[in-house]
């Protein structure tokens, strides 16, 4: 199990990346207590079962960003299905870590497999083409009203 004590570190380019959870021969998901109690009929809800957060931290300042969709499922599966993904920029070269957020790890069971990419420039630059198209279009019309 990966604390903030001995996170997995990736060293990274500058760029925009996507943290996705994913299910691997040797993790689901991850359960706090080693335990489920307190499900409703749908495995959902729980006081104690497993769970799908992660936490990463970027050199930027950002720490301990903590992704989580907040709830407990009687599952390891269940808890995989509802689990959330995050982004995040980098502006220059960096070690990202990644790690479990829980600070009693003794009863903990499972694990947690993020697959992390970069999202491909065209599809980064796609994101900012609607400000950029803004930008041109109010310079355009300061460069009329000028003439």
């Amino acid at each position: 199990l990966n604390t903030s004590g001995n996170a997995v570190e990736l060293a990274l380019k500058a760029g925009t990346y996507t943290v996705n959870p994913f299910k691997d021969d040797t993790y689901t998901s991850w359960n706090a207590w080693g335990k489920t109690e307190g499900c409703d009929g749908a495995g959902t809800n729980c006081s104690k079962g497993w769970i799908n957060n992660y936490s990463f931290t970027t050199p930027s300042g950002t720490t301990n960003i903590r992704t989580s969709d907040t709830d407990r499922f009687a599952t390891a599966d269940l808890a995989l299905l509802n689990a959330v993904g995050a982004t995040f920029t980098l502006l220059s070269d960096a070690t990202v870590q990644f790690f479990i957020p829980d600070t009693k790890y003794g009863d903990n069971i499972g694990g947690m497999s993020l697959n992390v990419s970069a999202v491909p420039i065209p599809a980064a630059a796609f994101l900012f083409a609607p400000a950029l198209l803004g930008f041109m279009g109010l310079r355009r019309k300061a460069q009329k009203s000028v003439a």
